[in-house]
């Protein structure tokens, strides 16, 4: 039998939880976002956004009941594009641009990023931004992030 990928299991974890999500991204859409940044989806992380395209933009359903928001594609960028947008210097550091945002916990309290390469298998590792200065590596995989996720782990709320 085969395991669930971690995409399906957001999904039918958040189904369960009662929210109205979005149905998953297109290959096309995830090509554009790969052509645009330059990088490549880790094989968990495209199939996720095939799966569902994060959770909804809007109340009562673009967070869950303990606090995290999983963003939508088209809200994905790169730490060093959040930091040009918002003006928030912190998040300039040397691998501002190949870490992306995803998800936030409790109205960005801190987020979630995951690095990006041109090589899938290279990049994948999951950090928490913005509770200091440096990124604090919290998973090696996104599927390991939503195991992690999935039990409310520590790991989670960074040191």
């Amino acid at each position: 039998m085969k395991a669930n990928s971690a995409g399906e299991t957001l999904r039918a974890y958040w189904l369960s939880k009662g929210l109205v999500l979005p149905s998953g991204t297109t290959e096309q859409e995830i090509r554009d976002f790969e052509g645009r940044y330059r990088v490549n989806l880790a094989g968990d992380f495209r199939d996720y956004f095939l799966q569902v395209d994060g959770m909804s933009t809007y109340w009562p359903n673009a967070q869950d009941k303990e606090g995290y928001s999983f963003w939508p594609l088209r809200k994905v960028k790169s730490v060093s594009d959040e930091a040009t947008i918002s003006g928030n210097s912190w998040r300039t550091f040397p691998e501002a641009g190949s870490l992306f945002l995803f998800a936030d916990y409790l109205d960005w309290s801190w987020a979630y990023a995951i690095r990006l390469l041109s090589d899938p298998l290279e990049g994948g590792r999951i950090f928490i931004i913005g509770k200091q200065e440096t990124p604090i590596e919290v998973a090696d995989s996104f599927s390991r992030f939503v195991e992690l996720y999935l039990v409310d782990s520590p790991v989670l709320y960074g040191p």
